[in-house]
Order: C-alpha cells, then structure tokens, then sequence
C-alpha cells in the first residue's frame, strides 16, 4: 500500500481528496482498495495481482491526464516568447513582401500615413516622428557639452525593449528655382519708390549670398520611434508618452523639438524619393472619397531601377536620370568620437544620416553577453590546449582573441556597474546626384570623411532594396547588418553639427561663419524679444543694427519702428523710408511732454497718474545721483504727491491737455519740506531757460510707422531725462499698437546710461517685462558692457534678454561677457580683437551662432547703412520725395 500511495508526488499533503482528471491520484480507488483490506482480511494472491494492474492502469492514466494539462497550459514566459516569435515572423514576411514588391507603391515601406502623423507601417505596427533643432553642442563649454551627452544617453534610455528608435540627420539641397531667386522682401508692398528699390537690391545681395558655401543645403533631424499595437488609437497612446519624454529631454539641451504631423512626414519622403521635385500634396485636396488614390500614390516615384543602366548593383535611379546609393556603416574605431556625424553632415552634400537602435532587455543583455563570454573562454582553452600540445607558451593569446575578451568584460562591467544598456545597431548613409560619375565623386568623399572619423562605410551591392527603404524615416528596419552598442556607444554618435538658424518670416543677421548660410532669426518668436547690440566703437553694431531695422521695415509693412538716435546715424533710414525726424536741443522748437497721455485715454486717471509716477522717479532719482545725493523714501514721496498734484492742477485748467513739467515745479515749490524745494531746484533747469523743450504740450507726431528721435545735439546732462521722456512716449504708443495687434520695435543707444542709476534702472526693468507682454521689441546699444553690467540688477536684465549680438569686445569686456554667459574658447574668440568689423556671437534664444557680417559694399545699402568717415558715398541718397520734414 505503501508503494501505491507514493506513486506519484503530485498533491503529497494535501488533504483535499484530488480528482482523477487533475492528473492526481484517485483516492476514492486507494479507499477502495483499503476497504477490502479491511473487510475481507488478507488479500489472496490473485487480488494482489489485480489491484496491482488496477493501480498501474490508474497511474498510467493519471500520468497522462498531467501531460495533457501541461501541453494545454502556456506560462507568461512562454506566452511572450511565443508573441515575440510571431511578430517576428510577421514582420519578416512583410519585408519580404516589400522586397519582391512588382511596382512602386507596393515597395514603398508603409500601409498608411494618417493625417495627425502617425503612420501604419506595417500591420501591428505603427511610428511617430519627431523634428528637433541644432544646439551648439560642439562650441559650449566641456561641462556643457558633458551635460547634453548625459541628456543623449536619457533619451535612448528611455525607450523600452518593444520600440524600434531611428534617428536621422538629412541635407536636403534647396530646389533650383529657388537658388538664387528667394523673394526675402516683397517690392510690391513697400511705402515709396526708395523702399520699393532698396527691398529689390536687399532680396539680390542675399540671393547672391545663398549661392555660397553650402547655403543651398537644408539640415533637418528627426527622431522617428514604433510600437507594437493591435490598433492605431492603442498605438497612438504608447506614442504619445514617448513623444512627452522625448520633447522635454530634448527641450532641456536647448534642442526645440516639435511632433510631425502626416503631410510634414511625407514631405521629407518625398524629398528622399523624389529628389530636386517640388512637394505639393493636400490630404483634404489629394486624399478623398472621390479620388481613389493613398498617400503613397502622391509621393511615389513614377519609377525605381535597383539595376540602373543594366550592369549597376550598388546604386538605384530615380525619375529625372537621378542616381542615389545607401552605404553601411560596418565597422567602428576605438578612437570614434562626438564629431563623426557632424564632420559628415556638414558636407554640403545631398544625403541622409540615420541609424537604428533596438534596445533590448537588461537581463537578456547580460545573459547574451555572458554567453559571449563563455564562447570566448571556450575559444582561449582550446587555444591554449593546442599551444600545450606543440610545446608553445600557452599564456601568449592571439591580440583578437584576447582583445575580443577584454571588450566583453568591459561591456558585462558597464551593463552591470555603470547603469548601461545594450543595443543592437545598425547605420546607413544615402546620398544622390544627377549623374553616376557626380554620384561616385560624393561617395568616396562621405568615406573618406567617415573613415577620418574611425567609421568604415562600405557599399550595400545588391540589397538597395532594403537599404532604400530603411533610409526612409518610417521607423522600419530592412537592413540585416547590425552590431551591438552601449548607451554611452550610442550616445556618442551627437546628431549636432553646426548650429543653423533659419526662421520663417525672420531678419537677416548675416552668414553663419562655418558653414556661409545665412542667418534669419525671427525675434517674435523669442520667449523674450528684448535684446542687446555690443561692441567697441568701429565694430560694426550700426551697421548690423541698420540691417536688423531696414529688414523690418521691408517684411513687416505694419510694425513701428522707433530710435532713440545719440549720434544721428539712423536719420538718413528714418528720411529714406518715408518716416519722420525729430532733432531734441536748443532752438529746434521740437516739444516732448513727459506727461504726456496721448494713446492711454482708456486708462482710468488713477492708472493714468500711476503710469507716469514710475517715470518721474526714475527721473527725480537720476538727477540725485548726478547731484551725489540719496534718493530717500521722502523724496519718492513728494515726487508722488508733486505727480498727483499737477494732475490736478490739470484738470482744474479744464483745457483737457495733460499737465506739464511746469505744474510739476509749481507743485514742488508749493509744499512745505524742504526736500521739495530741493526737487523743484533739480527740475529748474527743465522748466526754464534755454533747455525747456520738455515743458511744453508734445509736438511729436506718431501717424508715420518710422521715428528717429536725434539727441545729437542734446548735452550729456540731459541724456538720461530725455531717454525716459521717449521711453514713456513710445510706452503710450505700445499700448495703443497692441490693441491693434501692431508690434512696436525701440531702439536705445547709449544703455549703458540707462543702467547707471537704481531709480532709471528699477523703471527700465518694470518697462521691459511690459513691454514684453505689450508687443514690444527693445534694443539697446552699448560699447560699454562692463558700464553696463555693473550690478545685480543690470546683469538679470541682460540674461533675461533672448537675442545677444556680441561684437569685437575690448579685453575687459570680453572677460565680463565670458564670466556672464558661460563662454567657450571657441564663443570667445568671436568677440575677441581678432574679430573683423560686423563679425561676432549672435545669442538667440538657445542658438549660439558664430556671425560673419560683412555686407558687400558698392550700392545704395552699403552707402545708406555705412558710417566709416574714410568712405566716400558714391550712390546718391537723395530721392526723399516721399520723406516727411525734418523737424
């Protein structure tokens, strides 16, 4: 009984009675066996024997009965591999499939391409794209380029085991038409014949421009990622958290990153399968019930010959005779370092950078690369035991073998200890051209780049097929040959090259220096618009400002420009283009009321005197500091009581005209601190004599879009008084243009004064954070940054501030720049003394571009913009039948 009870160990101490078709033992036959023991005494000889086959039979069948419950039950280990398998499988077949595809749009590597951008790639399997800008990764400090690499590695890190990540870096040559025949500014739309003319010579100079260096070359990257999902709505959530955590990474190393929605993705198709071809394509135009054609119908070449000219097997043509190849990236260097991709993608040359990274799971990296290990200790005994066999020393280890050992090692050690992952890796490169002989000479050049880099390109004979449509950024892996990277492998392979900045609808700012592209940066788009122009004297910032608002005022019919002028160099610009000139000093009869209201009327009289208390402090407190005085509590107190008082001397006068610097003096005078008689005094010299021309109701008129406000003849003593008065007048005049979605640009020389005093200081700072929620464009001018930059408050301005252009810097200056914005060398010898007049470091937003700002002289720009004395102007400048009086 004994023996038969402990058949099987299936259910041993359970106390439950197990059925028979569980696989277990049947207790009901062990009672019965044991009630016959019991009841009939010894069992004869006979019934042994029957109870014995009796329990063999039962023990057979539970046996089988188990089996079959184990060959119907799968484990979640096994589950997921079986899954895995399948999909495998799947997508296996459907390449092939592409592969043996007969026509064009069946080859193409997709199914669908819904219009929010998510593309059907193929069945179960679904991607997104994301385009991201260039940063200045390769001209920052080491610690910040440090830190940007470590932001790399999270990107790649964050993707999990399911998700196919391609990264891809591509040039796409500007169409034909368009080199050399860009409309920057529209004649048509401009005030006068001068304007209408200047605009026509501006879109020449910067046509001729594009045609230099590698101008005609646009650089784009895109980080395109799939997932596994039985629908496109599940695959659209699993999308969406990665494209959340991708853009915010990217955000974060000042890389803006945007998702692509369908027709942005198929242009980039498009431009890689139909080269030199204008993209004209509408989903509610082109994809309708009506028209019974997809996505792929209106981006697919009308042809693709994988065996061009009958004998070719490493290239393809395309429509119009075009050749293109992909190259494969088979072996990398030791020495493989962050520049590789970016010497590549500044070739200027058509092609497309992009590689592939499959990570995979901790565990089964580090069992596949344990598993390596052991193959290679394998290797090293058998290695050993023949050198012990022919009498050699078996400690000496062929360099492959013993290197191979030492990579493995150091991979298990990161995978384990450093927090890496592993990855498998696969890398294409694809470039094209009119002819073959055109398509070689970009070939041997892109490999010999590659391999001056430590990466060995080589051809991909026979299977274009796969490689062309792994090229495309669909998300979608065709090419067989891989290897396996770390994260820090990865990583190293930066998708930066040289920092571009070509913003629609923005300005001219001159030639990248590296690469000659021109430089358009628009400043609405800036987080915050305001911006600083320095440089010593002879530098270039009037010519580079003169650019900056002669643009303007070609592209933005709309916008108001006003300058406040220190040496009369922009009056000509003002004259020129139909705007108007007002000359502040003795005897010129021009009149700027300091409490001025024209254009705040919709403003309650609280606000109204509440907006210009702001100003007489700033005011009352500079004349104190050119006195040597404090400016205490008490004398903010009067200048606020004397403020409100001449209000309402004001209303009392009933002639609805605001009040004058007069009836501020008269207040002073009347009160009875003494402090006031001391203000009264600061202000006399405003109020009477020969400088009163900020005591009278203004007579500046704001109904032309362009303003010069010339302080050439104003005296030093003045200066800060009168550029508070304009401030505030270009203040009223902000606030009636933003109720008519008018953007208003100022333009300030000499800052440096406006930061000398904390009281003019404290008002700049509350004007510029206005101004920025009001539409305002301020930009101030100085050639003095250490004056400048002297305190706290000083310096947060100017970091707050998204559009920095640095010329030649003295050495004094240069250090206090290098101290303020985190410098490189690279950044610093762009303002140093070598730097050439117009040439620096624009600063906009994240972009750090290095400026070459030479502007071709010999026609009337040059002649309008220049302001070197040793230059003799040829063109004549004089046609100003449409400029208004000079006043």
């Amino acid at each position: 009984m004994d023996a038969f009870v402990h058949a099987s160990g299936d259910g041993f101490g359970n106390t439950a009675p197990l059925r028979s078709d569980t696989g277990a033992i049947d207790m009901d036959a062990i009672s019965q066996v044991a009630h016959v023991t019991q009841g009939a005494g010894k069992l004869t000889r006979k019934e042994k024997k029957h109870a014995k086959r009796e329990m063999k039979r039962r023990k057979k069948e539970a046996k089988k009965a188990e089996k079959e419950a184990k060959k119907t039950y799968s484990s979640i280990k096994s589950q997921l591999k079986d899954r895995d398998k399948e999909l495998s499988d799947k997508m296996a077949d459907a390449r092939k499939k592409r592969d043996s595809a007969k026509d064009v749009v069946n080859y193409i590597g997709y199914n669908k391409m819904y219009q929010d951008g998510i593309c059907e790639v193929e069945e179960g399997m679904f991607s997104s794209s994301i385009a991201f800008d260039d940063t200045s990764y390769h001209s920052v400090r080491d610690e910040q380029q440090k830190a940007m690499f470590s932001a790399i590695t999270r990107l790649y890190d964050q993707f999990g085991a399911d998700t196919l990540v391609q990264m891809s870096v591509i040039n796409t040559p500007l169409l034909k038409e368009e080199v050399g025949h860009r409309k920057f500014f529209d004649p048509e739309r401009q005030a006068n014949d001068a304007a209408r003319n200047d605009a026509q010579v501006f879109n020449n100079i910067l046509n001729d421009k594009v045609k230099e260096g590698v101008s005609n070359i646009r650089r784009n990257r895109y980080l395109t990622y799939s997932v596994t999902a039985d629908t496109a709505e599940d695959a659209a959530r699993q999308l969406s958290r990665i494209e959340v955590e991708s853009s915010r990474i990217l955000n974060s190393i000042g890389s803006k990153a945007h998702l692509m929605n369908g027709t942005q993705r198929l242009s980039v198709i498009h431009s890689l399968l139909n080269p030199y071809k204008p993209f004209l394509f509408d989903y509610q135009r082109d994809i309708s019930a009506k028209r019974l054609q997809t996505t792929k119908d209106c981006i697919a070449p009308t042809q693709i010959d994988f065996r061009p000219d009958g004998h070719y097997n490493d290239c393809v043509k395309l429509d119009n005779g075009v050749y293109a190849q992909v190259l494969v990236m088979k072996k990398f260097g030791s020495e493989l370092s962050d520049r590789a991709l970016a010497d590549m993608a500044d070739l200027p040359i058509p092609m497309a950078i992009t590689w592939y990274v499959q990570p995979m799971d901790k565990s089964k990296a580090i069992n596949y690369v344990r598993t390596r290990s052991a193959w290679i200790d394998k290797e090293i005994i058998e290695e050993q035991r023949s050198a012990v066999n022919k009498g050699y020393d078996f400690s000496i280890l062929p360099q492959e073998l013993k290197y191979s050992k030492e990579e493995t090692e150091d991979v298990l050690d990161h995978l384990q200890n450093k927090n890496q992952r592993l990855y498998v890796f696969t890398g294409l490169v694809y470039t094209y051209a009119e002819s073959k002989e055109a398509l070689d000479t970009q070939v041997l050049r892109i490999i010999s780049t590659a391999r001056q880099n430590s990466i060995e390109l080589d051809t991909y004979d026979y299977r274009q097929r796969q490689g062309l449509n792994s090229i495309l950024p669909l998300g979608h892996n065709h090419v067989e040959i891989s290897r396996m990277f770390t994260t820090a492998q990865v990583s190293i392979l930066v998708p930066f090259a040289t920092q571009e900045l070509d913003d629609a609808g923005g300005n001219f700012y001159g030639q990248n220096k590296h690469s000659r592209n021109l430089v358009v940066c628009n400043r609405k788009k800036l987080t915050s618009p305001m911006g600083f122009v320095c440089g010593k004297t002879g530098s270039g910032k009037g010519m580079f400002t003169k650019t900056e608002m002669t643009g303007t005022i070609f592209s933005n019919p709309t916008d108001e420009i006003y300058v406040i002028d220190r040496a009369g160099e922009y009056t000509a610009i003002a004259e020129r283009y139909g705007g108007s000139t007002y000359h502040f000093g003795v005897g010129t009869g021009t009149h700027l009321n300091p409490f001025d209201t024209v254009s705040v009327e919709h403003m309650t009289r609280n606000e109204q005197i509440a907006f210009k208390v702001d100003a007489m402090l700033a005011q009352a407190g500079a004349s104190a500091a050119e006195a040597g005085s404090n400016f205490s509590e008490v004398d903010q107190s009067l200048v606020q009581r004397c403020t409100e008082l001449a209000f309402q001397k004001a209303a009392e006068r009933g002639d609805n005209l605001p009040p004058t610097l007069q009836d501020f003096y008269d207040a002073a005078n009347e009160q009875p601190e003494e402090q006031a008689q001391v203000i009264a005094l600061r202000y006399e010299r405003f109020v009477k004599g020969s400088m009163n021309f900020f005591n009278h109701q203004s007579n500046v008129d704001f109904n032309t879009r362009i303003v010069d406000f010339n302080l050439k003849d104003l005296p030093d003593s003045m200066l800060v008084f009168a550029l508070i008065n304009v401030c505030e007048a270009v203040r009223n005049r902000m606030y009636f243009n933003a109720k008519r979605n008018v953007r208003t640009w100022l333009y300030v020389e000499e800052m440096q004064s406006m930061f000398a005093y904390p009281t003019v200081l404290n008002y700049f700072s509350r004007f510029s954070n206005e101004g920025r929620k009001f539409g305002l464009l301020l930009t101030g001018i100085s050639q003095n940054a250490t004056a400048m930059l002297a305190n706290e408050a000083a310096r947060n301005i100017v970091l707050n501030a998204d559009f920095l252009m640095l010329l030649k810097q003295s050495p004094l200056d240069r250090m206090k720049w290098a101290e303020l914005l985190n410098l490189s060398e690279q950044e610093e010898e762009c303002i140093d003394e070598s730097a050439e007049p117009g040439d620096g470091l624009l600063i906009a937003g994240n972009a750090r571009v290095p400026i070459r700002g030479k502007f071709p002289s010999g026609n009337v720009l040059y002649d309008l913009f220049s302001t070197n004395p040793n230059e003799t102007k040829k063109t004549g400048l004089g046609d100003k039948k449409d400029a208004k009086p000079v006043i």
